[in-house]
């Protein structure tokens, strides 16, 4: 098996004004260090010309010899090069063991992430434009895209108020007390929460634990 060249690269990229925000007006930024492979091959779609995912060869997997699907082209990243890159693409950081940044919220929960965020975490892999003129990845990547909205938790809050409306009216007299708790946290949810970030928000947990959480978070 051919061997990988490994290297460790630290660089300075820019951060949004918030995780998951779509602005650069603080003009902030952060450190990394990419740790790994120094070369790797990835995807781009020929229409799109994005990259097509993470997934990616090195030379261990003899990745210059391996055969491009049709309708892709298969791209170099020198991460000697292109540091920020590589890191969006691959990554061998426990994110558990970085410093945090933690957010007490309204209701008691709290909110964290690695401070600073991570650069898979800040950029929209899948987003990343590749020109095949100047034979480079268009620059300033996309910014990573929030996974949700609050017009999804409303949605989501309603269905669980249904749900929970029919489940009212078939259980125990004695567990009615909690379960009316229950759903007026759901009802109180966007006067509580509606200045914090969507993504930050949990739900309360139903009585008996069988009404889904959303699948949110992150």
């Amino acid at each position: 098996m051919p061997e990988i060249t490994r290297i460790e690269k630290t660089f300075t990229y820019d951060l949004p004004d918030a995780y998951l925000y779509q602005t650069n007006k603080l003009k902030k930024t952060g450190q990394w260090t990419y740790y790994g492979p120094d070369k790797m091959w990835i995807f781009v779609d020929n229409t799109t010309k994005k990259i097509i995912s993470r997934f990616h060869y090195t030379d261990a997997d003899n990745g210059a010899d391996v055969p491009t699907p049709i309708g892709q082209t298969k791209i170099l990243v020198d991460a000697n090069d292109n540091p920020l890159l590589a890191s969006i693409i691959h990554n061998e950081v426990d994110y558990g063991s970085l410093p945090q940044t933690v957010e007490e919220l309204p209701d008691g929960n709290t909110y964290g992430h690695p401070d600073p965020q991570v650069p898979d975490h800040t950029y929209e892999l899948s987003e990343i434009v590749f020109d095949f003129d100047k034979q480079e990845f268009v620059k300033p990547y996309p910014w990573k895209q929030p996974h949700v909205s609050w017009n999804d938790l409303k949605a989501w809050r309603n269905r669980q108020l249904a749900l929970s409306d029919a489940k009212i009216r078939t259980c125990r007299p004695e567990d009615i007390p909690a379960w009316e708790e229950y759903r007026q946290k759901l009802r109180d949810l966007p006067t509580l929460m509606g200045d914090v970030d969507p993504w930050k928000v949990i739900f309360p947990d139903a009585p008996d634990a069988i009404l889904p959480q959303p699948p949110i978070g992150g």
